[in-house]
């Protein structure tokens, strides 16, 4: 037999194929972690979809057929118009085409049976979208700096709570993004590279992602940049010092000489956002005005009852506190915040054009959205890659560059956040484990107060309980007389008399989350009455005790996260749990009030008359 003899050079070839392929192996690990996180539980609701965003789309769906002829479809009755507008229709088409592989289901809902089926592939897609968001990420980071931190970026958006919780709906957030991540590698490509394939590929995905949700359009400030750098590499350099002046006008100069590739890659968005949304043209008096009314809602200059939570909330401040606390968990959080700060630092004072393109989208993004009225803490879900993007770049750099910070201790302070925010996850993921509460809260209602005992509900919030159907179950919310509470009516004489005239006839006060009374409570000057009548009702005063409620919290290992929903005076005898219950203060609404809400039901103990109660609720 003869011995083999490797060629020489073979070993170190290999062993540089290895290191290569290291960086590739680590992100496969990340996405399998977060496909964990993500795909957990997507069954989360047993198939009632609570979430009112989810649930618009599903009926959308429903409701879209094809045509009859050519004509139908160009008319803005065709049933291909979702003639819903406050999203994009990329994702509601989308999800159409594949509702034929949505997977049969057992569950039993008060819904088609079907419905059930397509919310469940529309979370997994949802899924599918946050991770393809992890992987272009760390494309984008290895393109624009290293392949290190193009992994720790991933693996912030890994671990982050925010992105996990936005897998669990189908809406339009994960979609978002996805394209919007996408739309910035090609962008860089483009930079870097000029090809005229990335033109094709850039305006391909700002067009889709401008089909999913108008408030991609941003996206056009970072397109600039690249093209721009792509026509004269030498625009702006990392060494250059120059002040702000002098880097203005150098970048203004050769935007006539990119003419032609910037007015390409827009015309290729627009096709393919008529392609993808073609009733915004087919029907653009219903488009217009839905998105002038989406856009006056945000903006705070229409009064909307679900949006009043944001009456006390300060700009930018509100949204980077949430985010940092509950959206990416502490310290995490504020160390991408910093760092993303810490990065435009650097650059105005040595315009390293990286961190200038990926600026040009993170700045422009958040000046738009930070500003808002409404500051859903989902709205951030396109930002928070690139936070994590530029906190990987500055504790990379700060490592290479010896600062006064010693290079342990800032890989540990990241490494340490970085495994906080893992826990934080899989404390967080937890709740999808679990009976949602509003189904706990039905059932034992259904046990414990008897039929045609009457219930006070909520208008503006879901209605308890909910409709029950299994094999040995049948019950229906017609089995009791319901009547509901104008909470969010003007305080004035006439609701002070039907607050007064409800509360006196009904048997049990149902509370389905805190979405009105941690509002109102807050507002005691535009709703002097209401605000009082939950402080009275929590205090038992109005001849109501808390029965029951049903709690589905962020716990791990008998540590249970909460938040304050009441505002520092929780009703009495709410104990949330035995365990140790860690109170993180306020968090956003929409974050708790899909998914693991907080029911209350209390049961009149004591009956005043309408005279006695209008005598207790008026200021």
């Amino acid at each position: 037999m003869i011995a083999r003899q490797d060629a020489p050079g073979t070993e170190r070839r290999g062993l540089r194929h290895l290191v290569t392929g290291l960086p590739y192996l680590a992100l496969a690990l990340i996405l399998l972690i977060a496909a964990w996180l993500r795909f957990y539980g997507l069954a989360w609701d047993s198939g009632y979809l609570f979430h009112p965003d989810e649930r618009q789309i599903v009926l959308v769906v429903s409701r879209l057929h094809l045509p009859s002829n050519v004509a139908e479809f160009f008319s803005a009755d065709s049933p291909l118009n979702p003639k819903f507008f406050a999203y994009g229709s990329l994702p509601i088409y989308l999800l159409k085409i594949l509702s034929g592989f949505a997977p049969p289901t057992t569950l039993t809902t008060p819904w088609r049976q079907d419905l059930a089926g397509i919310a469940l592939l529309g979370r997994a897609l949802s899924a599918v979208f946050d991770l393809g968001t992890i992987a272009l990420i760390f494309l984008l980071g290895r393109r624009l700096y290293s392949a290190t931190i193009g992994l720790l970026a991933a693996a912030g958006v890994a671990v982050s709570v925010l992105h996990i919780q936005l897998a669990h709906f189908y809406a339009v957030d994960t979609l978002l993004a996805m394209l919007v991540v996408a739309t910035m590698y090609f962008a860089a490509r483009l930079a870097q590279m000029g090809k005229r394939r990335d033109v094709f590929l850039v305006g391909i995905t700002f067009g889709l992602a401008l089909a999913t949700k108008i408030t991609a359009a941003p996206l056009i400030v970072p397109i600039l940049v690249a093209v721009v750098r792509a026509r004269n590499h030498q625009a702006v350099t990392p060494r250059a010092k120059k002040n702000w002046r002098a880097v203005v006008a150098e970048w203004l100069k050769p935007l006539w000489a990119v003419r032609q590739p910037l007015v390409a890659i827009l015309g290729i968005a627009l096709a393919v956002f008529v392609v993808a949304q073609p009733y915004a043209v087919l029907d653009p008096i219903r488009f217009a005005s839905q998105i002038t009314t989406e856009s006056f809602v945000a903006r705070g200059w229409l009064d909307y009852q679900y949006t009043r939570q944001y009456a006390d909330t300060t700009p930018f401040i509100y949204p980077i506190a949430q985010s940092s606390v509950w959206g990416m968990s502490l310290p995490l959080g504020l160390l991408a915040w910093g760092a993303s700060a810490w990065c435009a630092w650097r650059w105005l004072r040595a315009h390293d054009w990286r961190d200038g393109f990926i600026l040009a989208w993170a700045a422009v993004y958040f000046l738009a959205i930070g500003a808002q009225y409404t500051k859903y803490l989902r709205y951030l879900i396109p930002l928070t890659p690139f936070l994590f993007l530029m906190l990987a770049a500055q504790v990379t750099r700060l490592n290479a560059e010896r600062a006064r910070v010693p290079a342990y201790i800032l890989r540990f302070v990241f490494s340490a956040s970085l495994a906080l925010a893992l826990v934080y996850a899989f404390a967080f993921d937890s709740i999808y484990s679990r009976e949602h509460p509003w189904l706990t809260i039905s059932k034992w209602i259904y046990a414990n107060v008897p039929a045609n005992a009457t219930l006070a509900i909520e208008h503006w919030d879901d209605a308890l309980p909910v409709p029950l159907r299994s094999n040995s179950t049948n019950h229906d919310p017609s089995e009791y007389r319901v009547q509901t509470l104008p909470m969010y009516d003007a305080d004035d004489a006439a609701k002070l008399q039907t607050l007064s005239d409800v509360l006196a006839s009904s048997d049990y006060v149902v509370l389905a989350s805190q979405r009105l009374s941690a509002t109102i409570e807050r507002l005691p000057q535009r709703y002097p009455i209401s605000s009082r009548y939950y402080r009275l009702l929590f205090a038992g005063q109005l001849g109501f005790d808390l029965a029951t409620f049903a709690v589905n919290g962020i716990a791990l290992d008998g540590v249970v996260i909460s938040d304050d929903r009441f505002n520092g005076a929780p009703p009495r005898d709410l104990r949330l749990s035995d365990a140790l219950d860690w109170s993180w203060g306020r968090a956003d609404e929409s974050f708790v009030v899909y998914d693991h809400p907080l029911p209350l039901v209390f049961k009149k103990t004591r009956a005043l008359s309408p005279t006695e109660l209008r005598a207790l609720l008026a200021p």
